[in-house]
């Protein structure tokens, strides 16, 4: 049997569809006892690029840090990571710097928002320092 990952990571988002991104994590993590990097990132919006942190900003910050500490208290023995930034640049970024072996994410934009924006899941597999699992939207036949 080939050696086990030894250092997964997972990206989510707070949606049901990164919900199955953090239990096929947890499932390949089930196979060895390498560690599980529960990764979200923040993208900036308008306020950051004015200079101004406001009181909204911060809440923003304090309430992605509750819900990565609720995530991470959900998947024992995982360990969380908030990035800020373009999330496909910056996660491909971070993977490199922590030696990630294995990136987890989920395809879920809808096609109209994929001509808009791009796809994280392409630049992922694309871009990245290392294997990507991409997983299916729970409920998405492709």
């Amino acid at each position: 049997m080939a050696d086990a990952y030894a250092h997964i990571a997972c990206c989510l988002d707070g949606s049901p569809a990164g919900d199955a991104a953090l239990a096929a994590a947890i499932r390949m993590r089930a196979l060895g006892a390498g560690r599980l990097t529960l990764v979200h990132v923040m993208e900036p919006g308008v306020s950051v690029y004015t200079g101004y942190v406001g009181e909204e900003m911060n809440d923003d910050v304090h309430d992605a840090r509750s819900w990565m500490e609720r995530m991470v208290a959900l998947s024992p023995g995982s360990e969380g990571v908030l990035l800020e930034g373009h999330a496909p640049t910056v996660v491909s970024e971070w993977a490199r710097g922590a030696d990630v072996d294995l990136l987890v994410a989920v395809r879920h934009r809808g096609r109209v928002e994929h001509l808009l924006l791009g796809s994280f899941a392409q630049h992922l597999a694309y871009n990245s320092p290392c294997a990507v699992m991409l997983v299916q939207p729970p409920g998405d036949a492709g």
